[in-house]
């Protein structure tokens, strides 16, 4: 029997996006998967739930999509997942014509109708419910490989309504090939075309589709570029040349180019695939979504698999167990460097008696906890200090090129997902503007953080020692330099901003940071370390905060600090 191809990136891949998908690119998945010969394509889901637009696949919008041109080679699908229609101890019907209305009104001719092994009485239920409605039923059975033989067996009651095919779900990614077909023959007993669904965190998952096509299985999922839950799926680019070279069976060409042109750029965005940690997942049967919700997190690889390796009850998906281990932790680092060229011991000087480092340190204590705040140094004169006053230090190479720099060698030590830098001579910096720079970096986990203000009516623009900026209409940086900017022809600009030296970083930008072991072109020329940054491609989001800060470059500088602050 010929083999049908099932393509499911909307419904799979939506799990990244809330299915909110553009509509040109729908257009051109469903155009370039029919000129393929795809056999099915599955558009996402009708669901109560709220969600984007192929969550609920209303027939009316994906009439809209179509142009009101149904595919020539191609039958569009959805899935429906039982748990959505079944309140309480019963299936509430009204649920179902709400989101379920006739086929011959449909541009959808299959429904897939996904279920767990304790809802197969209910299933049925809805299941003869939706052929009634006039669309090919199959059904879906998850976590196929949690099932005993006896659980499988159980299985067969969906013969009493006749789907068209049964599939099974590797919905931990979990199987092996031979597994694979032993499951295949596990289900040819019921006597229907059987489907399989497979994920890829072993990389088995196209072992496994070949695997169950040679014991039986006559239709097979995948999704373009594997986008999918978790780890993602067996990919259909892959199935499709396969069948395409070894059975003289569709053409890949169109979809090539769609990859290219759409899905490349989503996985650079939402960056789905293999890790070590969604094997981890797949081998302790934990869910993917669990996983999922962990690489998004801030949490370090480490910190990801110790709270996997920690999940209990393997067996059922349940948000809260990790919830209160996805908050990040955050810590503060102040570098200190005691051989400045323009103040030696800057570090040390006192204000009113106290080591303007401290003063610092306790600027830092007060926006978050004491153990949290470190200090980076190269000077054990320093490290004494520090250490008396119960602050926690961490001694560094003398050979730091900035106090970047100096920050990413001590994170390596430190237990962390948000490093926050904050300057060893900013004795007057506020809290609650490190407090904002850690929020930023929450709400803008991609982007390094940094922040700006006005200068006040006391600071000359054309001061070196001041670091000027300019951002984009979102608060995005796109320079910053010691001279004037921005300009006009008739001279300096009317509301020109400075730099304010409070940065929020997670640990891949201070690996890339410290990855050249030189300063950037621009950084070098203007003497300002965000600039290497930029020069590398990343985004900074510019936090404002208050501008009254007053930073110490040189002795005389103290005196001016102690009167502010007296």
């Amino acid at each position: 029997m010929k083999k049908r191809l099932l393509d499911c990136t909307l419904r799979d891949g939506g799990y990244y996006n809330n299915w909110d998908f553009k509509i040109e690119m729908v257009q051109d998945l469903i155009s370039s998967l029919d000129l393929a010969g795809v056999d099915i394509i599955e558009l996402g889901f009708k669901s109560p739930i709220k969600g984007g637009k192929f969550r609920k696949c209303n027939d009316r919008f994906i009439w809209e999509v179509l142009e009101h041109k149904l595919p020539i080679n191609s039958e569009l699908a959805f899935m429906i997942d039982a748990k959505d229609f079944i309140n309480g101890a019963e299936v509430d019907f009204s649920l179902i014509d709400d989101v379920i209305h006739d086929a011959k009104h449909s541009p959808f001719s299959i429904c897939r109708l996904a279920i767990k092994h304790n809802e197969i009485e209910h299933a049925l239920d809805i299941g003869r419910y939706v052929k009634d409605k006039g669309y090919t039923l199959f059904v879906n059975l998850m976590g196929i490989t949690l099932l005993s033989e006896e659980q499988i067996k159980e299985f067969g009651a969906f013969t009493k309504i006749d789907p068209s095919a049964l599939y099974f779900a590797d919905t931990y990614g979990n199987l092996e090939p031979k597994d694979a077909s032993k499951i295949i023959e596990q289900f040819s007993q019921f006597g229907l075309p059987i489907g399989v669904h497979t994920h890829d965190n072993l990389g088995l998952a196209f072992a496994n589709c070949l695997a169950s096509m040679e014991a039986g299985a006559e239709i097979i999922d995948g999704t373009l570029l594997g986008m999918g839950r978790g780890v993602g799926n067996v990919k259909t680019e892959q199935l499709v040349t396969y069948m395409q070279f070894k059975h003289n069976l569709y053409n890949g060409t169109s979809i090539q180019k769609f990859i290219s042109k759409w899905m490349r750029p989503l996985q650079e965005f939402y960056k789905w695939g293999f890790t070590h940690n969604y094997m981890v997942s797949g081998l302790k049967h934990i869910h993917p979504l669990y996983t999922q919700a962990l690489q998004a997190s801030f949490l370090n690889s480490n910190r990801i698999e110790d709270v996997i390796l920690g999940i209990e009850d393997s067996l059922k998906y349940d948000f809260t167990k990790i919830k209160d281990k996805l908050e990040p932790k955050v810590a503060i680092v102040i570098p200190a460097r005691y051989k400045s060229t323009r103040f030696p011991g800057k570090p040390l000087a006192l204000i009113d008696g106290k080591e303007m480092i401290i003063r610092v340190a306790d600027i830092a204590a007060s926006a978050i906890d004491k153990d949290s705040v470190y200090i980076a140094t190269e000077n054990e004169e320093i490290v004494k200090v520090v250490k008396s006053y119960g602050y926690r230090v961490i001694l560094t190479s003398d050979s730091c090129l900035t106090g970047t720099d100096r920050v990413a060698e001590a994170a390596l030590e430190i237990d962390a997902d948000i490093i926050i830098n904050i300057q060893g001579d900013e004795p007057m910096l506020d809290p609650n503007d490190i407090k904002r720079v850690i929020q930023a970096k929450l709400d803008y986990p991609d982007h390094i953080i940094n922040c700006q203000a006005y200068l006040n009516a006391n600071e000359d623009v054309t001061d070196k020692k001041i670091p000027k900026v300019i951002t984009n209409i979102n608060d995005e940086l796109l320079y910053s330099s010691r001279n004037p900017i921005p300009g006009t022809k008739l001279g300096n600009g009317s509301r020109p901003k400075k730099q304010i030296c409070i940065y929020g970083f997670d640990r891949e930008h201070l690996k890339a940071f410290t990855s050249l072991n030189s300063k950037t072109p621009l950084e070098a020329e203007e003497d300002i370390e965000i600039l290497r940054f930029i020069e590398l491609g990343y985004k900074v989001k510019m936090v404002e905060v208050d501008g009254s800060t007053l930073a110490v470059d040189y002795p005389t500088d103290i005196i001016e600090v102690e009167k502010l602050l007296s």
